[in-house]
């Protein structure tokens, strides 16, 4: 699972049966909620995903979180 830090949100993205799931990723339990609402395209690659979660949650940017970074 890829792991990215979205303006101090932690998400999960897995790739499965061709398609890109997206998680709700509790770091310190290691609990994963799946989040159907957020949806990204099939034939994103990988290299694209952290610009494509950052268009979606702009709105939550801040002056301590301005970025969303792959962290694992």
């Amino acid at each position: 699972m890829l792991i990215y830090n979205v303006f101090g949100r932690h998400i999960g993205v897995q790739r499965k049966n061709e398609r890109w799931l997206v998680f709700r990723a509790d770091l310190t339990e290691r609990k994963f909620s799946r989040l159907y609402e957020i949806v990204i395209p099939d034939d994103m690659t990988e290299g694209e995903i952290a610009s494509w979660l950052g268009d979606i949650f702009h709105e939550a940017a801040t002056e301590r979180h301005p970025n969303v970074e792959r962290i694992g």
